[in-house]
């Protein structure tokens, strides 16, 4: 057995949070498996956050650099994500599950996705707002967005790229590397990849964490997971699943240093497994009426070595160029290593942004 010092070791050492990640974006997102994807921009969107936090050096260009490299692409994880081109075969299982039926959001409308998937032929990359909206607004899609939409998670369509936000789709044929493989992987080798692929990220973890937002991959998950055992490839550890190879290891010394963390960021995206892991429990309360919140509209988790010590709520206050402290609680009373690190960190993070170096704290 490990100590919970040694378990949270191994987990912070895997997500490379403490130790800089220096084989590249696209090696990277093959180790996480996925990036998640989200449109709040108080700061900057969650998928910059988690691999400025990673990668040395990172600016926002290099996602798409990498995109346009057609190293990675935009499809559906365990939400809208970035996913390694080299994982394209296991992404085809899920479309297979959407063109034989499985619901993703709305009904599909066949004849107004053949018209969709026509125009795209016929005319090149296209988004939504190029076609007629029927509707209007973020929330109300227009028939035709809902079509795209059906396309793209059918597999039909891809993400070329986005402008500002909004997704430019294209044929598959137009984007996929010559080489790719792009047959659907087995069910049990889909279930292995997500087993290894959790595992590898996180350190250890249970059925139920791999399974995470995946309702209809469970089943998969638990015979990939019999399957592993019986091999050796997972050793048990008391509740949890490792992989032996990690058993065998052991994890390094965690550094003491501050790190702000994005709420989408896989450290701390589960929040029961954080609470388990690390004792810290975490809400992000942008979708809790104002008059409900306790510590903010967007703050993030300050981890200091291997446990969580705070909440910051940062906003980019572009107008004047500085990134603001909305408001600052400390779980326990922060020495001078703490503080001096903290500060560092803001200062990092503001930098990151184009934003002074010292941040403010609000009235």
């Amino acid at each position: 057995m490990l100590s919970e010092q040694k378990i949270r070791a191994l987990v912070l050492q895997r997500q490379f949070i403490h130790s800089p990640w220096t084989e590249g974006l696209s090696g990277l997102l093959e180790h996480l498996g996925a990036l998640q994807l989200d449109a709040i921009q108080r700061i900057t969107r969650a998928h910059h956050h988690q691999l400025f936090n990673r990668l040395p050096h990172y600016r926002e260009v290099h996602l798409a650099e990498a995109e346009q490299r057609r190293e990675i692409f935009e499809y559906w994880s365990h939400a809208a994500a970035y996913l390694p081109m080299a994982h394209y075969r296991y992404a085809r299982v899920r479309m297979e599950r959407i063109r034989a039926g499985q619901r993703h959001w709305y009904e599909k409308n066949a004849k107004l996705c053949r018209y969709v998937l026509d125009r795209v032929c016929s005319e090149g990359p296209l988004r939504a707002s190029d076609f007629v909206r029927t509707k209007s607004g973020w929330w109300a899609w227009s028939d035709e967005k809902k079509a795209l939409e059906q396309l793209f998670h059918e597999g039909e369509l891809m993400v070329s790229h986005r402008e500002g936000f909004q997704k430019v789709f294209d044929l598959p044929e137009r984007i996929l590397p010559a080489k790719l493989p792009t047959s659907a992987a087995s069910e049990l080798d889909y279930g292995c990849h997500l087993v290894r692929t959790f595992l590898g990220c996180q350190g250890i973890g249970r059925a139920e964490e791999i399974a995470y937002l995946r309702r209809e991959d469970k089943p998969l998950i638990q015979r990939a997971v019999e399957a592993m055992l019986a091999s050796g490839e997972l050793s048990p550890l008391g509740k949890e699943l490792i992989l032996t190879e990690q058993l065998e290891q052991g994890p390094a010394r965690v550094s003491r240093k501050v790190r702000l963390l994005s709420p989408f960021d896989p450290l701390i995206l589960q929040r029961k497994r954080l609470r388990r892991l690390f004792e810290f429990e975490y809400q992000l309360e942008c979708y809790v009426p104002a008059a409900k919140r306790r510590y903010g509209y967007f703050c993030l988790p300050i981890l200091y070595a291997d446990r969580f010590v705070g909440l910051v709520d940062l906003k980019a206050d572009r107008e004047v160029g500085v990134l603001r402290i909305e408001s600052l609680h400390w779980t326990e009373k922060p020495g001078t290593s703490l503080e001096a690190s903290f500060h560092r960190a803001l200062g990092q993070f503001a930098r990151f942004h184009g934003l002074e170096s010292k941040a403010r704290l609000t009235a």
